[in-house]
């Protein structure tokens, strides 16, 4: 096994004290019930991931970026995410975000917490008001080949990296990764597919196994 260089965080559920950025998004803002029905269609198998990014985005059309933002600061932190993040760092490691919730919450640690690089999905934005469109860029069955792309700027590979996330979307990544840690992991088969597996409340409980 290679040394380990990089470490890739899933965000909503992992570093941020909430199942989901969507989701939140649309209880802060009342649109839950359409958004729950869309949610239903999509694990029914009845639309795309691609569709379902894009029916909630249009629920939120000409919505201020500004209340988004507003809404988006206030999801809490995992307790010892900022101090994980600055412990590797700090040790030489690159961070990496990769997150199929909302582009906001990831600008904001980035702005909150020096990290090396981000991606998830855009929701498109003029004139200060939200258009109702989304960039999907990251799904649910995609961080893998996401991850092989953005690694490229790094000049590393897959064999360098570690993976910490706590649900399916991590899945193709802890099957192509060389360490994979399952936090408070939200299924069987995310547990069956982690090298290590932690429970608690405290995010620093991985610091352990990525730092040796």
């Amino acid at each position: 096994m290679k040394k380990l260089s990089l470490v890739v965080f899933d965000v909503d559920g992992t570093l941020m004290k909430v199942v989901s950025s969507w989701q939140f998004l649309h209880e802060q803002l009342g649109t839950w019930d359409r958004g729950k029905q869309y949610a239903e269609q999509f694990f029914r198998g009845a639309i795309t991931y691609e569709d379902w990014a894009r029916l909630d985005a249009s629920l939120w059309r000409g919505l201020k970026l500004e209340r988004v933002r507003q809404i988006v600061d206030s999801i809490p932190y995992t307790i010892g995410a900022q101090d994980v993040i600055a412990a590797l760092r700090r040790n030489g490691f690159k961070v990496v975000l990769l997150s199929a919730g909302l582009s906001p919450v990831t600008e904001r640690i980035e702005r909150e917490i020096e990290v090396d690089g981000s991606l998830a999905n855009e929701l498109k934005v003029e004139n200060g008001l939200l258009t109702g469109e989304v960039k999907v860029n990251v799904s649910v069955d995609n961080k893998d080949k996401v991850l092989l792309r953005m690694l490229k700027k790094f000049n590393l590979g897959m064999d360098e990296c570690a993976a910490v996330g706590d649900d399916e979307t991590l899945i193709p990544l802890f099957e192509n990764v060389s360490f994979s840690i399952a936090f408070n992991p939200r299924s069987e088969a995310v547990e069956e597919q982690a090298d290590v597996v932690v429970k608690g409340d405290d995010l620093r409980e991985v610091l352990p196994y990525l730092l040796g």
